[in-house]
């Protein structure tokens, strides 16, 4: 399941699908396509690619939850959350990284 945040992205992605998902956000919940479609428009819109392709996961971090990287209720979480990536990559094979950390 997939949430997006705020109605402008619910407006936004509905325009992109062809879908009134502000006056209906339940759609992205009720239908893995529908899930799907929304989290690639959303990746593509906010620039996640780039980021993602630089490995920058302090960066795609920012972007997704710029409020918690701001706080420091929000630096315990991200703490957390490095942690779950780095056990993440080690699951997949991959070296622990300590490039692009930071929130």
């Amino acid at each position: 399941m997939l949430q997006l945040s705020y109605p402008c992205h619910y407006y936004e992605a509905g325009k992109v699908l062809g879908l009134d998902l502000l006056n209906n956000p339940d759609l992205v919940s009720q239908s893995d396509k529908v899930a799907a479609a929304a989290a690639i428009w959303y990746f593509k819109e906010t620039g996640m690619i780039e980021l993602a392709q630089q490995g920058d996961f302090g960066g795609s971090t920012r972007r997704l939850k710029k409020y918690q990287c701001s706080s420091n209720i929000g630096h315990n979480i991200h703490v957390t959350r490095v942690k779950i990536y780095q056990k993440v990559r080690q699951c997949f094979g991959l070296p622990e990284t300590s490039m692009n950390l930071t929130c």
